[in-house]
């Protein structure tokens, strides 16, 4: 009896592979085409309708706009409220002159909206400019895909962006100097004869 056990398991296997193989590879799949069309109505000159054909439409770049409203580059990602500004911060940004120590951010240009994420090292928060905005005396003349170009009494100067994917190779570190290793001097036979009496 034994012995052909294996016999009755491999066959209601083998039988199901084949009853699986009969009909393989399995037709396309009708889920999701329009159920109110009957299945007859389909004859054999005719091609099924394509399904990419009935997605609707993609939206319109400016449906896109509250990306830009919702920035990445804000833990907070809410948008700047009008009235937002702090007096202190706004006093600050007027007194300083230099753009040392500005970082810029980002840029995102869209066909709708410019603008450029600037940090400030002596405010928290990131600051978003837009061409013809103030920087601490500095205006914005162009924002360029990797700069930004601004402009204070005839004299100009750029923030530039920096690219992480170009970032240079750091130099390798000087080596250690080492010391001359220590020459071991053989003992001498005659103290190790008159330590051990």
């Amino acid at each position: 009896m034994i012995k052909w056990l294996p016999g009755f398991l491999l066959l209601p296997l083998a039988l199901l592979l084949a009853f699986q193989w009969k009909d393989w590879p399995p037709g396309p799949s009708r889920a999701g085409l329009d159920a109110a069309a009957p299945a007859t109505s389909n004859t054999a000159g005719e091609a099924p309708p394509d399904p990419a054909a009935q997605l609707a439409p993609p939206d319109p770049k400016d449906a896109y706009a509250s990306v830009a409203d919702r920035p990445l580059f804000r833990p907070e990602r809410r948008p700047e409220e009008p009235g937002e500004t702090d007096p202190q911060a706004v006093a600050g940004t007027e007194e300083a002159t230099s753009l040392e120590g500005m970082n810029l951010s980002a840029v995102i240009i869209t066909p709708t909206l410019v603008s450029a994420w600037i940090q400030d090292p002596n405010e928290p928060r990131l600051r978003r400019l837009r061409i013809g905005d103030d920087l601490g005396g500095w205006s914005v003349q162009t924002i360029l895909p990797d700069r930004v170009l601004l402009e204070r009494q005839g004299e100009q100067d750029a923030l530039i962006l920096r690219d992480y994917g170009n970032t240079p190779t750091p130099a390798a570190p000087m080596p250690v100097p080492r010391r001359p290793p220590r020459v071991l001097q053989p003992a001498d036979p005659r103290t190790n004869d008159t330590q051990d009496h």
